[in-house]
């Protein structure tokens, strides 16, 4: 049911920032990446490593793939 609504949610908004995931479904970090790494699995989610220097934290972002693909991470 979670994996579902995780997938709508992205679909619907297309880039997502894993920040707005966790606020908006009130999951820990721990308890995201694993559903997350699952819909990865699936094709059609992708997901962004913004690492932005060695000051601070790396953002991560999903976003939505209309067409399957192989399970990938890009790091900006």
């Amino acid at each position: 049911m979670i994996l579902k609504r995780l997938s709508n949610y992205i679909e619907t908004h297309q880039y997502v920032a894993e920040s707005r995931l966790l606020s908006t479904f009130h999951i820990s970090r721990e308890g995201v990446a694993p559903m997350l790494a699952v819909l990865m699995q699936r094709g059609h989610i992708k997901k962004i490593v913004n690492t932005r220097g060695d000051r601070l934290s790396a953002q991560i972002f999903y976003s939505w793939q209309k067409d399957k693909m192989i399970p990938l991470v890009s790091v900006v």
